[in-house]
């Protein structure tokens, strides 16, 4: 779990969601027996093995290696790093997705048109950062 920020509004640094990964990892073991024990010709259950596996890795890698290095929430501005990216800022659109166990926000980054999104779970952040995070963006929501 990364380190904890000291002052609100601090950079706070997110790490890798390694729970969700698991199961996002055996969900996909378990959609490729699903697809190889369907009654299609071999070679069609062989490619759909081969696409589950490939999308099911993509989501776990990106799990394991998150885009977002470290996130700052002001109000409705929101900071992101990346690992060996340049810092980019930009305004939370519309109404952020607060639970107990993850955070989705969309925003829109100053240079660009169009929203991006960012999900958060839990265990990628520390628990008064999450705390911290989940507070800012319900806040941000007030006029």
């Amino acid at each position: 779990m990364p380190a904890t920020s000291a002052r609100p509004g601090a950079d706070w640094p997110v790490g890798p969601a390694r729970g969700a990964a698991v199961v996002v990892a055996g969900l996909s073991l378990l959609a490729c027996l699903a697809a190889f024990a369907n009654g299609s010709p071999y070679f069609v259950r062989l490619a759909l093995v081969c696409l589950v596996a490939v999308i099911g890795g993509a989501a776990v890698l990106r799990l394991l290696r998150p885009r977002v290095g470290r996130l700052s929430v002001t109000g409705r501005r929101v900071r992101l790093d990346g690992p060996g990216r340049q810092p980019r800022t930009g305004e939370v659109v519309g109404l952020p997705f607060v639970s107990p166990l993850y955070v989705g926000f969309r925003w829109r980054p100053d240079a660009t048109r169009l929203p991006r999104s960012v999900g958060l779970f839990r265990e990628q952040l520390s628990e008064s950062d999450f705390r911290r995070l989940c507070a800012e963006l319900r806040q941000g929501d007030e006029p």
